[in-house]
């Protein structure tokens, strides 16, 4: 990418910041609905001018079209800082991230501006605590989003799920349309980093693109700017419950082995 292009992407990054953030600031103080759309349009408007390109089947389009009548827990493999502006600009939702991340200078600041949920996940027994207040947040109508591996993965394989968190999808309700019993929705969706400017990246390249070990993420996303344009392809899947499982570890297992399927065939169709 020519300096001019990288430096015009920065300015442009830096105004949208500038716009966003007195808006998300009142739409967070007086707790209104907009707090999730603004993220929700800005994550796209960023897409658009740095050069992430998303690419969707059909099915997944189908099932971001659906609606629910409680939030639903969306489960994802976790590669890098771009996950976040790829699903942000699908699903109005918030993420769920660890503690660490407020620390992380600007970017901490806007995942705090972007409700993002901080869990302490160092230990099983406060994740099993968390997951009693994710399941609030989910029958409430939030939608929440998950990165199960809890770390970020090199974008050619995946590190195994923490199952705790699956807990949260233990909860029945009563379904206010149909009178019904149902169960809080796990809907996984695997993120597979496929092209770099238009030719396919291969796993040396990805790890250029993934948030690895203690990389500064101001850095990673400077070195981002100057590479080109990335595409990515996103399979949003079937959702289920814990109730077609019998318990979270089941359904965790069963979460990890469908994006992992995915994500290793999406690579070798697509490899050179």
């Amino acid at each position: 990418m020519k300096i001019i292009s990288f430096t015009l992407s920065l300015l442009i990054i830096i105004f949208l910041i500038i716009l966003i953030l007195p808006i998300q600031i009142i739409s967070n103080i007086f707790n209104l609905k907009l707090k999730y759309n603004a993220p929700y349009f800005f994550f796209k408007l960023i897409n658009f001018f740095i050069g992430i390109n998303i690419e969707l089947d059909q099915e997944s389009l189908n099932h971001l079209k659906n609606k629910n009548d409680i939030g639903n827990l969306y489960v994802s493999n976790h590669v890098s800082w771009i996950d976040i502006l790829t699903i942000g600009s699908l699903i109005k939702s918030r993420f769920i991230a660890k503690q660490e991340v407020k620390k992380m200078g600007v970017f901490g600041f806007l995942a705090i501006l972007n409700n993002t949920y901080f869990i302490d996940n160092t230990k099983a027994t406060k994740s099993l605590g968390y997951s009693n207040e994710i399941q609030k947040k989910l029958l409430k109508g939030q939608n929440l989003i998950l990165f199960p591996e809890g770390t970020t993965s090199d974008g050619s394989s995946l590190r195994n799920f923490k199952s705790s968190f699956f807990e949260s999808a233990n909860s029945k309700y009563v379904c206010p349309i149909t009178g019904k019993e149902k169960y809080i929705r796990v809907q996984p969706i695997t993120l597979c980093y496929l092209k770099k400017n238009g030719l396919p990246m291969g796993t040396a390249s990805r790890r250029e693109i993934a948030w690895i070990g203690s990389y500064p993420i101001i850095k990673l996303m400077l070195d981002y700017l100057k590479m080109g344009n990335v595409t990515i392809n996103i399979k949003i899947h079937d959702s289920v419950t814990i109730k077609d499982f019998g318990d979270r570890k089941k359904l965790s297992a069963y979460c990890e082995d469908t994006i992992l399927a995915n994500l290793l065939d999406t690579l070798h169709s697509n490899s050179i």
